[in-house]
């Protein structure tokens, strides 16, 4: 520091080396502080010769014992809290212990014979809403293949031609080109392949220490053939869901489960979707070549297909002007020929008339 060395300066350099540095500017107090918590960020401020020391001591920053309380620098050290749970001792830096899947939150000091009793227990309403929301997502997938396999066919719907589409209004057009869209993959193999894939492996069942649990056994299952709207036959409901009209009246099975054995639960649920996991990538590399992340289309087939269609194209459009030029050379010559012929007629005819 200088004689030109202001307030602002001497903040920046503490915040430079690290620290959190304020000004009080009516009680003319400096408040510096670590940016971290716990024992191990603690920090010391030192002058490096006489004349950094006479600095520290005229802005109130220095720690000397020699100066009194007023003139001497406020000094609390960081702590790391400490917790003791069933005799061992844990520290945090930051007063919130992770142990053994349980989060504590130390909020004061104890007596050192004070004890406290810490009661558990489980989310049932996290491990119930977490498989709500997996087989809603799983529901709104399977709902959507069964939507475009069971499609309405498009026979009589041809792509539309540039003087069709002249002749009509634009909600008719609209209205036909969904009509095509709708069925594109009506009945189509890869979406099957895929739709059976997900139906056995959500019916299959996960096997837990030697026995093979189903979704029923939670209480999750189909509405049946006749009471499923179309293309939800595949959904699954949850007995007892109070969002669910069809299943509300029903035991709750899978909360009751939650709470009397929620490691079963999770377990099963996690053992499930990484089955589906697993089915789906096994899928995904089925198809020879290479395909993009996540699909199920072969992308080197497509390109194929596409240059397939595209060399035909050109060849009809070729013989399609072959074929023209063709009929009308013929024609010119028809032409011709009748023109030919009426002449030879008028004459015949001039020739009958003159005499």
């Amino acid at each position: 520091m200088t004689a030109d060395t202001t307030i602002s300066d001497v903040l920046d350099q503490m915040k430079k080396a690290g620290l959190s540095a304020s000004f009080d500017e009516k009680n003319q107090r400096f408040f510096v502080n670590s940016t971290s918590l716990g024992e191990a960020d603690n920090f010391e401020l030192t002058g490096l010769d006489e004349g950094g020391k006479n600095a520290l001591k005229a802005l109130g920053l220095s720690t000397d014992p020699s100066l009194d309380a007023k003139h001497k620098a406020t000094v609390t050290q960081g702590q790391d809290a400490v917790i003791e749970l069933n005799g061992v001792e844990f520290k945090s830096n930051n007063n919130v212990f992770e142990i053994n899947g349980l989060t504590i939150t130390a909020l004061s000091t104890t007596a050192a014979d004070e004890e406290v009793t810490l009661t558990t227990s489980n989310d049932t309403d996290g491990i119930y809403d977490m498989v709500k929301g997996f087989l809603k997502e799983y529901n709104s997938i399977i709902n959507e293949i069964d939507k475009l396999y069971n499609a309405a066919s498009s026979k009589g719907y041809e792509p539309l031609t540039k003087e069709e589409k002249e002749a009509m209004s634009e909600s008719e057009i609209e209205e036909w080109e969904k009509k095509i869209k709708d069925s594109i993959l009506r009945r189509d193999e890869n979406l099957s392949t895929v739709r059976t894939a997900l139906i056995n492996t959500m019916g299959a069942g996960v096997e837990m220490n030697g026995k093979t649990m189903h979704l029923f056994d939670f209480g999750i299952d189909h509405l049946g053939y006749f009471n499923s709207e179309d293309n939800e036959k595949n959904a699954f409901h949850i007995d007892g869901d109070p969002d669910d009209t069809n299943t509300m009246n029903n035991e709750d099975k899978l909360r009751a489960m939650i709470t009397s054995d929620p490691d079963t639960v999770v377990n099963f649920f996690t053992g499930l979707t990484r089955n589906l996991y697993s089915e789906m990538s096994e899928m995904s590399k089925s198809v020879e070549g290479y395909r993009s992340f996540g699909s199920f289309y072969d992308d080197k087939k497509l390109e194929s297909d596409y240059k397939d269609y595209e060399s035909k194209i050109k060849t009809l459009e070729k013989k399609l002007t072959e074929y023209e030029d063709k009929w009308y050379a013929k024609f010119s010559r028809m032409e011709t020929a009748m023109a030919k012929m009426q002449s030879n007629t008028n004459a015949i005819t001039s020739l009958l008339g003159g005499a």
